[in-house]
């Protein structure tokens, strides 16, 4: 390790941000170091499990669609660079019920959905539950619920994504050091060198469990673990939650292959009636994968139990799959356990240090992080070479408590 050297660019965390954040940033010619505790891609946090769904519409609202937009060009650039199937564009289904709902995330999100589709111009239908059903039996969707539709929709190889960006990246210069744990960041007291201060240039001091680098800039983007290195403001702001994820096997896989089958978000009346189905991707797990979301119970990434235990399998099934989706058994091959860092308003989190604005942090996403993370990646790298921002990332400031 060499301790005087200045990179342009430091990079914590290299899940699916902190990768974007690197391939992007090496990319543009800058000197990039990457650092993560783990070896991703991993289990430990969120960025993980497969696949995660991306939409154009984007019903949180319509600031996050340039990223999106953008993270669907960026995984066919890098299919085409690396010959890597990421996106499979099989389409996606909302489903929410049509009566006022008690879920505030998820309750009218078909119809702030199709605002924001008409809004910005994209294809997205609101259909009609029996001819849903008429089409594709296996869904058993009532008709008390709102159906909405996007062709363009799809899910990307979460894994196989940050692997592809982190790879490229070191083609393109990028150092990584990976079994890192970064354990400080501070500023500078001055970026002129000194017998016993910093590098000439260096503006701040990224400390580990086995030494420190200096670097001009640096992006935070540690997602369950962000509270180990935020600014003390933000850390009461954040919670981690544990999620269940199972894939269960199916009578007919090519039934629920990307080739036929959507995605689907299921809402209910209660975020804990939500269901969450993915199809099933050549290359992934041959069974049907499908998680729920809670919020009730907080933990963090070093005491989460990491077992999903049968008798959350078994409840996952009862209650979310079996009333809704035909052909699928209560055999689950496999399951994992994913985390969510969240914000009170499920918004990002996205701003500079108080203290040293030449640090951004880049957590948490609330869930729904990864389907505009290459985009982002790309806006944050130029920020890194020259302290411009092409498209404004104010709507995900500091909020005022």
């Amino acid at each position: 390790m060499n301790e005087t050297h200045v990179h342009d660019l430091i990079v914590v965390g290299l899940g699916a941000v902190g990768a974007a954040v690197t391939y992007h940033a090496a990319a543009a010619g800058l000197d990039v170091l990457g650092i993560d505790q783990h070896h991703p891609p991993h289990h430990m946090g969120s960025s993980h499990a497969e696949t995660r769904v991306t939409r154009l519409a984007v019903g949180e609202g319509p600031q996050y669609l340039p990223f999106v937009a953008r993270s669907h060009e960026i995984w066919r650039e890098l299919e085409a660079r690396t010959g890597i199937p990421l996106f499979h564009e099989c389409g996606g289904f909302i489903v929410t019920l049509a009566a006022e709902s008690k879920d505030g995330r998820w309750g009218d999100f078909v119809l702030e959905t199709d605002a924001v589709a008409k809004e910005a111009g994209i294809e997205f239908q609101v259909l009609e539950p029996a001819s849903v059903r008429a089409e594709r039996p296996h869904l058993r969707i009532r008709d008390n619920e709102r159906v909405g539709f996007e062709s363009t929709a799809g899910i990307v190889m979460v894994e196989h994504a940050i692997a592809a960006q982190l790879a490229a990246a070191e083609e393109d210069g990028a150092s990584l050091s990976l079994g890192e744990k970064v354990v400080a960041i501070q500023p500078t007291l001055t970026g002129a060198a000194s017998s016993d201060g910093p590098p000439s240039g260096a503006q701040v001091r990224v400390e580990t469990d086995a030494g420190q680098h200096w670097a001009r800039r640096v992006v935070v983007a540690t997602g369950p673990w962000f509270s180990d290195l935020a600014p003390e403001v933000d850390r009461a702001s954040v919670s981690v939650t544990r999620q269940v994820v199972c894939w269960f096997e199916v009578d007919d896989l090519e039934v629920f292959s990307t080739d036929n089958f959507s995605f689907m978000i299921w809402a209910g009346a209660t975020i804990d009636d939500y269901l969450g189905v993915f199809p099933t991707p050549p290359n992934g797990t041959q069974a049907l994968k499908v998680l729920g979301e809670q919020f009730h119970e907080t933990t963090s990434p070093d005491s989460v139990e990491r077992t999903a235990s049968a008798e959350e399998i078994a409840d996952l099934h009862r209650r979310l799959v079996a009333p809704r989706l035909a052909g699928v058994s209560d055999r689950c091959v496999k399951a994992e356990i994913c985390l969510y860092t969240n914000t009170p308003d499920d918004h990002f989190l996205i701003d500079t240090d108080p203290e040293n604005e030449q640090v951004l942090y880049m957590s948490p996403c609330s869930g729904h992080g990864f389907k505009h993370s290459a985009g982002l990646g790309e806006v944050v790298a130029s920020w890194a070479a020259s302290g411009e921002i092409d498209i404004s990332l104010d709507p995900f400031r500091r909020r005022s408590s």
